[in-house]
């Protein structure tokens, strides 16, 4: 799995003006004046609310996502090493995006559609849990949506297009819901991040579909 530290702050950065200057931003009046974010409490999370405008309705600086994007390690079965610091690697950079930001999700470039070595899988589902979006990307061709996973597909979306399209969901949607405790989320808690995830996902389609249709032309 490899991790891009420095680079994907300073692209994110790049990118979230993007999303100020773009249409679905321009008509301020559909900012929020403030999401749901996350702080970090122990283990886990705990919701608490991000201002994302200003009183004259533009958007807050302040107010900018914290994506990581992560590449999965090369498929090895029974490589319980390789498994190990892949996960490790998960839970580093979760840890390192909710110390600076309250807004704060995830694009993996997995194999196999998507997928990651199992202990990070797990790892990215324990980050969904604390609240976190987490969107899959695939190297091989259109990724479609699996409404079973508590995952985003990002659909024929490009890694730098679906962080583009995450750091725009946030500021309008803000965080996932967390759990109280992330490694045994409830019945009603899981009901609760799956129905913010499909506000996410019919997001990620729309775009997906419009980049599908410029592609066929």
């Amino acid at each position: 799995m490899i991790l891009f530290p420095d680079a994907y702050s300073r692209l994110t950065a790049a990118l979230f003006g993007i999303v100020i200057g773009a249409a679905s931003l321009q008509a301020q009046d559909r900012l929020p004046a403030s999401v749901p974010g996350l702080c970090r409490v122990g283990l886990g999370t705990k919701a608490v609310k991000v201002a994302v405008r200003d009183a004259a309705g533009s958007l807050l600086q302040g107010a900018q996502p914290g994506i990581a994007v992560l590449k999965s390690a090369r498929w090895s079965p029974n490589d319980a090493e390789r498994d190990g610091a892949s996960e490790f690697e998960v839970f580093l950079c979760v840890g390192r995006l909710l110390d600076a930001h309250a807004l704060a999700g995830v694009v993996g470039i997995g194999n196999r559609n998507g997928a990651f070595l199992p202990a990070a899988e797990q790892a990215l589902s324990r980050a969904v849990a604390m609240g976190l979006p987490v969107v899959k990307v695939s190297l091989s061709g259109v990724l479609e949506t699996n409404s079973e996973n508590f995952f985003i597909e990002a659909g024929a979306l490009t890694a730098d297009e679906a962080r583009a399209a995450l750091a725009e969901c946030l500021v309008t949607l803000g965080a996932l819901p967390p759990a109280r405790n992330p490694l045994a989320p409830s019945a009603t808690e899981l009901q609760a991040i799956h129905a913010k995830l499909l506000r996410y996902q019919r997001i990620f389609d729309a775009k997906s579909g419009a980049e599908t249709r410029v592609a066929l032309r």
